[in-house]
């Protein structure tokens, strides 16, 4: 038995933008998350020098904080693989 890692996809909207911070479910993980690593790209595919924030939740839920230098924009893409 291994560790599992589940990964999800989410499109940053302009209220994600107003917001500053997104709660992504990573779909099919239950209980605490125990790691995450986040990827930022443009709409273009290119990876961002993302900088913010990252809360480990319950239930497969991840915080990402868009607190850093770097900023996600409206269009965006962020990856998030999770165990």
């Amino acid at each position: 038995m291994g560790i599992k890692v589940k990964g999800t996809r989410h499109v940053v909207t302009a209220a994600d933008v107003t917001a500053t911070t997104i709660d992504i479910k990573v779909s099919d993980l239950i209980g605490a998350v125990q790691s995450a690593q986040v990827t930022v790209r443009t709409a273009a595919g290119v990876v961002k020098a993302w900088d913010g924030a990252v809360a480990l939740g319950v239930d497969g839920v991840v915080t990402v904080d868009n607190t850093g230098a770097v900023d996600w924009a409206a269009t965006d893409t962020i990856d998030v693989h999770a165990s």
